[in-house]
């Protein structure tokens, strides 16, 4: 399924489409450097973490001892 956003696709439940992260607890986690984004980078991450928010697909956890970098990638209509 293809969608532009989480509000296109209110009838999918997110059990469908959760994601678990299968940690080792055996295993130390790697710590990312974190990486600062520019300003334009940092509102359109922002911007897409609040739509994904107030649609209720994602919510905040805390991880102490790990985290990702976020990569944004350009669409091919520039956004």
């Amino acid at each position: 399924m293809f969608a532009f956003g989480p509000e296109e696709i209110p009838g999918i439940a997110p059990t469908v489409i959760e994601h678990w992260l299968n940690v080792d607890p055996l295993h130390r986690s790697v710590v990312q450097k974190k990486r600062h984004m520019g300003l334009e980078r940092e509102a359109a991450a922002n911007a897409e973490v609040q739509k994904l928010l107030q649609a209720r697909f994602i919510r905040e956890c805390q991880y102490l001892e790990w985290i990702s970098n976020v990569v944004l990638v350009k669409k091919p209509n520039g956004t």
